[in-house]
This record gives C-alpha cells, sequence and structure tokens, in this order.
C-alpha cells in the first residue's frame, strides 16, 4: 500500500508533494511519480519543532491552576508525610509489646490505650488482705506483674517481688526515688530514673540491658509497643527508642515537660505535657498530627478509646477526637479571626472552636479538680475528684450515668473488672461498687492513702499506700 505524502498548497488548488517534489499533483490522490498519497494536515504539522509555541495561553493557565492545587495539598499534609529517612533506616529489631496479656498486668494502664478496663475475668475480688509489705519511703511508681513476679520502683531501688507471697526476687540500686512504673515486654523491663536515664532491665536478675540519657529527670511510665519503648521526658521530649538496643528512633519535643505515660492506639502516640498541652503523634515517625490547648497543667496520661482520647487538666476531663488533625497556620487563622469577631466586624461570624474538641466533665464542686485518668469502657468513663465525688459518664457524650460520695479525695485511677469499678481514697478505703448502679459492694479499710492506681493480676489487686506498704487483695 503506498505511503502517505504531505503537500504544499498551490494557488490553482493542485498541490506539491512533500516526498519527491513533484508540482501540480492532485490532493488526495496517490503522487504521479513517487505513488504517495498527498493528504491535507493541519497547520501545526506544517510547522518545524523550533517554529512551535510550546507555552501557550491555555496551557500557561493549566499548568498554573495544578502547581496552586498541589501547593494547597502539600501545605495541608505535608506534616503528616511520613519521614522517609526514620521510616528506612531506623527501623525496630522486633515486635516487642507491653500489653497486658490474661493474668498480668504489664504495663501502667494495663493496655496500650491506657483503658484499665478488664471485661471478662475469672473472679471478682473479696476484699480480703492476702500480704502485706513494707517497701520502704514511699513513691509514685505503680506496680506491674507479669508471670508471677510484682516489678516496681521504690525508694532508691528496684524490685522484683513473689506475687503469691511478697518475698523479694531481686533487688536493684538507684541514685533516687523512682517513681516511674515499670513496662514489661519480652525479657526485659524498662523503666525511668530521675538522674536522666531510661533503661532496659534483665527480668531475671535486674542487670541493665541498655541504657541512655535524656536532657532531664524521667518520672513517666514507658509503653512499649511494636517494638519501639516510648516514654516522656522533663526535658520536653517524647522519646521512641529500640526495644531491643536502646537507639534513638526518633525524638519530638513539645511545649513543655512531660510526666504523663504514653498511650498507642492505630499507629498514633498520645501523650500531654505540664502547660496543658495534648498531642498525637505518629508512632512511626514522630511527626506531630494534632495538639489541643487547655489552660491548665496535665500531669497524667490520655485515656484512647470509643474514637476519643481523655485527659485531665484544669480539673476537668476533655474528650478530643482521637483522630483530629491540625492543619499548619490553623491556629493563627482562628485567632485572626476570632479578633475580627470580638470587633464585631459586619459578616463576621463566631469562630468554632479548637480542632477536635468534643466535650469536657467537671466537677460537681467548683472547690473540686479530677486530676488522674479515668477508666474507660465502650458505654461509661470512670473517675474520682478530690472532695470524694466518683463519677460514672456516658464515654461518648459524657453525660451523667451516677455519682457516688467516698469517704475522702480520690487521686489515683479506677479499674473496671468487667461489671465492678474499684478505685482507693487519700482517707486509705479502697471501694468495690457496681460499675452500672454505683452501689458498693465491699470497701476495705488499708490504713494509710491510696495515691497511685492500683494493678489486677492473678485475681489479685495490688495496692500501694503512702506508708510504703504494698498489699494483695483478693
Amino acid at each position: 500500500m503506498s505511503d502517505v505524502a504531505h503537500q504544499g498548497a498551490h494557488t490553482n488548488g493542485t498541490v506539491t508533494c512533500r516526498w519527491c517534489g513533484a508540482e501540480n499533483q492532485i490532493q488526495g490522490q496517490p503522487c504521479a511519480q513517487c505513488d504517495r498519497y498527498i493528504v491535507e494536515l493541519p497547520s501545526w504539522v506544517e510547522q518545524l519543532p523550533s517554529q512551535q509555541k510550546w507555552l501557550t495561553r491555555g496551557r500557561a493557565i493549566r499548568i498554573g491552576v495544578i502547581l496552586i492545587v498541589l501547593s494547597f495539598l502539600v501545605w495541608l499534609n505535608y506534616p503528616f508525610l511520613p519521614n522517609p529517612v526514620t521510616l528506612i533506616f531506623k527501623r525496630p529489631v522486633t515486635d516487642l509489646s507491653s500489653a497486658s496479656q490474661p493474668g498480668q498486668w504489664s504495663m501502667m494502664g494495663w493496655d496500650h490505650q491506657k483503658t484499665r478496663y478488664l471485661p471478662q475475668v475469672p473472679s471478682q475480688p473479696k476484699g480480703e488482705v492476702a500480704w502485706s509489705r513494707s517497701l520502704g519511703l514511699n513513691t509514685q511508681s505503680s506496680p506491674t506483674v507479669a508471670d508471677g513476679v510484682i516489678y516496681l520502683g521504690a525508694h532508691f531501688k528496684v524490685l522484683a517481688l513473689d506475687a503469691n507471697t511478697g518475698d523479694l526476687i531481686w533487688e536493684r540500686d538507684a541514685t533516687g526515688p523512682v517513681h516511674s512504673s515499670p513496662a514489661v515486654a519480652g525479657d526485659s523491663i524498662y523503666l525511668g530514673f530521675l538522674d536522666h536515664r531510661i533503661m532496659a532491665m534483665e527480668r531475671s536478675t535486674g542487670e541493665t540491658v541498655w541504657q541512655i540519657k535524656t536532657e532531664d529527670a524521667v518520672s513517666a511510665s514507658p509503653t512499649v509497643s511494636g517494638g519501639i519503648v516510648y516514654v516522656g521526658a522533663w526535658d520536653g521530649f517524647t522519646y521512641a527508642l529500640d526495644a531491643s538496643t536502646g537507639k534513638l528512633i526518633w525524638k519530638t519535643q513539645g511545649a513543655a515537660s512531660v510526666h504523663s505515660d504514653i498511650a498507642v492506639y492505630e499507629g498514633l502516640v498520645y501523650t500531654t505535657d505540664t502547660e496543658g498541652n495534648y498531642y498525637s503523634l505518629d508512632a512511626r515517625t514522630g511527626q506531630k498530627r494534632h495538639r489541643f490547648r487547655t489552660s491548665g497543667g496535665n500531669t497524667d496520661s490520655p485515656v484512647v478509646d470509643n474514637g476519643l482520647a481523655y485527659f485531665s487538666s484544669t480539673g476537668r476531663i476533655y474528650a478530643v477526637d482521637a483522630k483530629s488533625r491540625e492543619i499548619p497556620g490553623e491556629l493563627q487563622f482562628k485567632k485572626v479571626w476570632a479578633q475580627f469577631w470580638l470587633w464585631q466586624v459586619p459578616g463576621i461570624p463566631r469562630p468554632p472552636g479548637q480542632k477536635g474538641g468534643k466535650w469536657r466533665i467537671s466537677p460537681d464542686s467548683r472547690k473540686a479538680g479530677i486530676v488522674s485518668p479515668p477508666a474507660v469502657t465502650s458505654t461509661a468513663l470512670y473517675a474520682g475528684d478530690t472532695q470524694g465525688v466518683f463519677y460514672a459518664r456516658d464515654a461518648v457524650k459524657g453525660t451523667k450515668l451516677w455519682s457516688f460520695q467516698a469517704d475522702s479525695a480520690i487521686v489515683a485511677s479506677p479499674v473496671v473488672l468487667d461489671d465492678l469499678v474499684y478505685f482507693g481514697t487519700r482517707g486509705g478505703i479502697f471501694y468495690a461498687l457496681d460499675r452500672h448502679s454505683g452501689d458498693v459492694i465491699w470497701q476495705l479499710s488499708l490504713g494509710a492513702p491510696i495515691e497511685v492506681a492500683p494493678a489486677f493480676a492473678q485475681g489479685r489487686f495490688y495496692v500501694r499506700t503512702s506508708d510504703g506498704q504494698l498489699h494483695a487483695i483478693q
């Protein structure tokens, strides 16, 4: 079949063959000389590449629109895009986790979300003291229990006790009081020290596996998830360390000291600082996702469940959307918006509240405050205040379910076991209530204030009192 020829047009309607140069050829017919068809092509085809204008007005407009859209998308998302250097070159060696298994309490708060809720237990404690042991001067370290051994910090030492008898298994000297509660993962326990250290220790002997230095004291309790140890320090950093080696994977600085424990859930870590800020960070890279600001300090861990993050600040409990993201510059924009609204500029509506905020609950008395994390189930949250009122609230809406007046201030978090909720007071009373009605099931006097959260394992509560005693309650 003949090839198609291009042509140059003459005024008399005939054309010149572009292939062989024969003149007076008829368009649409084969060239009489080279036998190639002669067809008419658009004018832009006739132009040489050097003669064509690439950047036309229409193309420039399209490119401009695309660049504006891409810039806007990058501005919205660049803080949340994973850091490729951390993802590729700073990977944890193991998949160690401190999440508690049945019959254990291997980290502060029981699970990574810090819910302090066990939906099923073989049996409920009856309120009888099985044994008590003196630990010396009191600290704020809550016990953790794994495989029949209790681990906790004490005054200038770390202890491992037999959970059945309270007998000493080993002790390790420390340079000061240990307020951090150990997290148990694999063959190691992890905890922080006031002498600016985070340490991994062998569970069986207390010997050092690794340690790193921080820039200030560490009183928070570690959380281990996906082979990474997460812990905050007074230097304002949240640290993520390889659980096996102690190597730094990332550290992210907040606005103030971090005394709170860290919750981990669905790829995010949650923490607070002492200036009233709540943060969610990418668990793998440490990149900031959301910051929620309050006017007071936070000293304890957020709790994450039901799509919400709950945390105490200014004596109240706040509920924030756990998946919320703060767009860069959003707060500054809202401040300007609020100023125009305050000036009553015509047409300016009332600005919205902080991103992610859902609700907050306050104690019944203005003199009271809620200073510890709640226990949270799928239907309710439970917390006490400094006037001794214990509250049950709807976990999603925050509405009141019931309240109970205890003997004195409640400053430690409760624990929920199936249909019962347990908590202690500064009056030394340990309570068991029906969590649906608030009715008292039993109460037990331990003779000294209860100021740290209890742990539950192997059918027993392990409760520390401020007189330096540790009690096992069955």
